[in-house]
């Protein structure tokens, strides 16, 4: 590699041709010094940061001054890679060769007001092949023309090019009659309207979990090239405006940005971070400038900024010499009225400098969330393919909450190597080939210059049949294994889902589900007769009362009957050694809310950070301070309900119980006999009861037992029944009728389980939580 040498670009003759259209032309003292002969590979890089692949050729052009050490390129060559005349690029000798290309997208760009439609017969896949067959390379964004004998030209552009050579971009490819050709719109071509560039747009395909984000996306690329198709869009409307994804870490902003670059047919993609943004201030702004004229210049182009507080973010306030915020404002203030689109991301929009996030800048705010459980089957299921079930993913979306998509991925990852693992532990017996004839050496062809036998006639083994090809599939098992390896990245985040928990699953919820079913319901369906009545939305509902009472599941199935989003948080979870951080991470549980409204927040265990103000310490006064004032905050909003659960209703601060904050107080007590009736009647439902198990009667002797205790004594008969199950299946004598019998679960298996069982609900208990009641209603 020569450092020392500047080359200076200048023209090839003009030509519609891509035949040498990828010659770099050197003077012949220039190819001895950079070590290159004819023919060789070479890359070009500018200034700015462009790179493109050459032919290293030799001028015949006497007049040009070998001093000024100059390189002629071809116009195609300069557009496809945007290198300007006079501008200055080092040249490198590079060890690598034009690799083939399976496939090329290529689209018509012609003017149809100058194609005359009656000449047109329709074969330009075959011209455009027979045009890109006849070149030494290709690269993707060259424009060429084909011709047909009727005289009737039109121009092409190469949009996409597939190779299972090519690692690395930039690269040139050759096009042979292996090559297959792709003419996009090619049916709807005779009409003018298809003449015109095709329409944006994104799908979701390889991507769950964002057809949201994917949909909103597609309607900011839809007025980028409103004119374009022909409509005339008023002049105050910014066609342009910027887009801002955001979210936590891992849930797909990069890959989403990825995917738009590849899909759209941008004519250029431009990226601006901090590994292109590597010099001084000064040298980073001018790369800014140059970077932003390169996409003006190859409209509709696309400016991708991720990462975009690592250079123009609210930390770098007190840093003007790193921070690039001003010249990007300048820059995106120059776009109006341009087909330029940018997209950035960023963790949270506070984390940007805010100059950045005016309406004729980063217009439009995208947020790119942690995925909920419908969002995390979808991610599972594209990425698994063929390799695991709907059902398989279902499962799993449900039981990983929490996990964003770079979770999702590295858990198939890890699955899918313990698949691999147990297909390769998996024994094999080799049979013979069986040969049928002398044409057996027919079947046999050379892989990489090795013999190899057909799939036909592959060696068979003791297990495989015409059936079964061995395939690999990933097993709820690999899964699970999977599961102990990977925790989510987004563990202390906030999760925003409903869950799957219904009335029906809760016994004797009668009188709690009428009253809740108004405080939530009434302002979503009858709003205009509570405004009609001065009625205004409760704030907070707080249940208490002993353990194992349901108030958990209580709250889950207010979200999932009412549909409203639930964000839920155990009290201790809030909690943090840092000075600060249990305050922040109050403000973002509300905050989530706000954004996700109509919601319900649920605080479990609200006593660990709702006590009453008389510690020594200031780390929990601080903390529910926070709360208070958030509490205070939900006045203004509409569609935000917060609802809490504490078996310490007496340690709570008073000012959380007043009204404003907790305007309702509802006692979970331990379930009444028809409770308890209901409790038993849901968890044997699909059990197999012996005729002398009587619900009536267990509702009766449960007394005193909390909900959890009954379901666990249904579990602990249920395992009695199991074990007597396991001793008549594991026995020799045959199965008769009896034993049918002595498998159901019988009075005697919950006589059982009754003996062994605790009543951890005590009267006094009991008394507590009413004398706590009394004793508040008495203060307010």
């Amino acid at each position: 590699m020569v450092d020392s040498i500047l080359f200076t670009v200048r023209p090839t003759p003009p030509t519609t041709s891509l035949d040498g259209a990828f010659r770099v032309h050197l003077t012949a003292k220039d190819l001895d010094i950079l070590g290159l002969k004819l023919g060789d590979l070479c890359i070009l890089h500018s200034g700015d940061g462009s790179s493109a692949v050459g032919i290293a050729w030799r001028s015949m052009d006497t007049s040009v001054k070998p001093q000024l050490h100059p390189v002629k390129l071809s116009e195609a060559m300069r557009d496809a890679f945007g290198f300007k005349l006079g501008s200055q690029i080092t040249i490198e000798k590079i060890n690598a060769k034009i690799v083939h290309a399976d496939r090329v997208v290529v689209i018509d760009v012609s003017d149809s007001e100058k194609i005359d439609l009656s000449k047109d017969d329709k074969s330009w896949k075959w011209r455009c092949g027979m045009a890109l067959g006849n070149v030494e390379a290709i690269t993707t964004g060259v424009a060429f023309e084909a011709s047909s004998r009727k005289g009737l030209r039109k121009r092409f552009l190469i949009e996409h090019i597939e190779s299972s050579e090519a690692s690395k971009t930039p690269a040139l490819y050759l096009f042979d009659d292996r090559s297959q050709i792709v003419l996009q719109d090619e049916e709807s071509a005779v009409t003018p309207e298809a003449a015109l560039p095709r329409s944006m747009a994104v799908t979701p395909e390889g991507i769950g979990g964002l057809n949201k984000q994917i949909e909103i996306l597609n309607k900011r690329l839809s007025r980028l090239i409103g004119d374009i198709r022909g409509k005339r869009l008023p002049p105050q409307v910014q066609r342009n405006g910027g887009i801002l994804l955001y979210g936590p870490e891992g849930t797909g902003k990069t890959l989403l940005l990825n995917h738009l670059s590849t899909q759209a047919p941008w004519k250029k993609v431009v990226r601006i971070d901090q590994s292109s943004l590597a010099g001084t201030s000064s040298k980073n702004q001018q790369s800014v400038r140059n970077l932003f004229a390169e996409a003006v210049a190859h409209q509709p182009s696309l400016v991708i900024m991720d990462n975009l507080e690592a250079i123009a973010g609210t930390q770098q306030r007190d840093y003007t010499a790193n921070n690039l915020a001003p010249a990007l404002v300048a820059e995106l203030d120059r776009l109006r009225n341009t087909h330029v689109l940018v997209v950035a991301a960023a963790h949270t929009p506070n984390d940007i400098d805010k100059s950045l996030r005016t309406p004729g800048r980063l217009r439009y705010e995208i947020e790119i969330p942690i995925p909920d459980m419908r969002a995390r089957i979808q991610i599972l299921k594209v990425m698994q393919g063929e390799t695991g079930t709907a059902e398989l993913a279902e499962t799993i979306g449900e039981r990983t909450h929490g996990f964003v998509g770079q979770d999702l991925e590295a858990l198939f990852n890890n699955a899918l190597e313990h698949a691999l693992d147990r297909y390769q532990e998996k024994p094999t017996n080799w049979l013979p080939i069986q040969r049928t004839g002398d044409d057996d050496e027919s079947q046999l062809t050379l892989v990489n210059g090795m013999q190899s036998c057909s799939i036909a006639d592959r060696p068979r083994t003791a297990d495989t049949d015409d059936t079964d090809d061995g395939e690999l599939e990933v097993t709820l098992a690999d899964y699970e294994k999977a599961m102990l390896e990977v925790r989510p990245t987004a563990m202390r985040e906030i999760f925003l889902e409903t869950p799957k928990v219904l009335w029906s699953d809760i016994g004797g919820s009668g009188d709690v589900k009428k009253t809740l079913n108004e405080v939530v319901e009434w302002p979503l369906k009858f709003e205009q007769h509570m405004e009609a009545l001065s009625l205004t939305p409760q704030k907070g509902i707080l249940f208490y009362g002993p353990p194992g009472c349901s108030k958990t599941l209580t709250a889950k199935a207010v979200a999932t009957e009412s549909g409203l989003n639930f964000i839920a948080v155990k009290g201790a979870e809030l909690t943090s050694m840092y000075v600060g951080e249990s305050e922040r991470s109050v403000r973002e549980v509300f905050r989530k809310a706000r954004a996700a409204a109509p919601s319900i927040i649920f605080f479990d265990e609200i006593d660990s950070i709702g006590s009453e103000r008389d510690s020594s310490g200031t780390k929990g006064l601080n903390v529910l301070t926070t709360l208070l004032n958030e509490m205070d905050g939900i006045e203004s909003l509409k569609g935000v309900l917060v609802l809490a659960a504490t078996n310490k209703p007496e340690v709570l601060d008073p000012a959380l119980l007043r009204p404003g904050r907790f305007d309702s107080l509802i006692y979970i007590s331990p379930p009444s006999q028809s409770a308890r009736k209901e409790i038993l009647r849901i968890r044997t439902n699909k059990v197999p009861l012996a005729d002398d198990v009587d619900i009536d009667d267990l509702s009766v002797r449960t007394d005193g037992f909390s909900g959890a205790e009954i379901v666990e004594i249904c579990l602990n008969a249920c395992r009695a029944a199991m074990r007597r199950r396991v001793t008549i299946v594991t026995s020799d004598s045959q199965a008769n009728d009896s034993d049918a019998e002595q498998m159901k679960v019988s009075k005697d298996d919950f006589d059982t389980a009754l003996s062994t069982a605790v009543r951890r609900i005590t009267p006094e208990m009991t008394e507590s939580y009413e004398h706590w009641r009394d004793g508040l209603t008495k203060k307010l």
